[in-house]
Parts: C-alpha cells; structure tokens; sequence
C-alpha cells in the first residue's frame, strides 16, 4: 500500500531495499529494488521489517532540498541509524509494542 504524500510535507522518507545482481563475468552490482515514500521513519522501517530485506531509509527535508542518508537495516534485521554529528554509525533500538 502507497502512502500519499501531501504536497506541502516538510519531510519524506525513501525506504529502499537493497539486492544484489550478477554480471556475466562474476562482478556484483549493489541495485535498488523495492521503493516506498513514507511520510514518518516508522513507516518506512516497518516497510523493510515486512519485507525481510536488508535496504537504507533515506530523508528528504524541504528546507534543504537535499536528500541525506537516515538510517540502514542489515541483513541479520538490525538496524543503525546515521549520527549526523560524528557521521558514525550507530545501533537503534528496538521499536516499541504498543499493546
């Protein structure tokens, strides 16, 4: 399912599943796959949490117009997230259930 996006959104999340192909002559080749654009982090991480699949979360801000790394989710399902102070890499934590 598609979220809409309002014209007017001040932030959109890009959730995007990574895979990798195989040339002729044995090269691997990191593409994208599936795509979502969501208008919050939760439901761009649940995206590739349903899906299974290692991908990234990336997050586009209308003051800026630029579109910057956000937060990446590994093969194993863990995830980190991008500290946009240090530029390290950093282990998120679970997300809450709500009961």
């Amino acid at each position: 399912m598609s979220t809409r996006i309002p014209r007017n959104a001040k932030r959109v999340f890009y959730a995007t599943e990574s895979t990798t192909r195989t040339k002729p002559d044995g090269e691997v080749v990191r593409v994208a796959g599936r795509e979502q654009r969501s208008t919050t982090f939760r439901e761009a991480r649940k995206f590739l949490d349903d899906l299974g699949v290692p991908g990234g979360v990336a997050v586009w801000t209308a003051r800026s117009q630029q579109t910057n790394a956000y937060a990446d989710r590994r093969a194993d399902g863990t995830w980190v997230a991008l500290d946009r102070l240090t530029g390290e890499w950093e282990p998120l934590p679970e997300p809450a259930r709500h009961l």
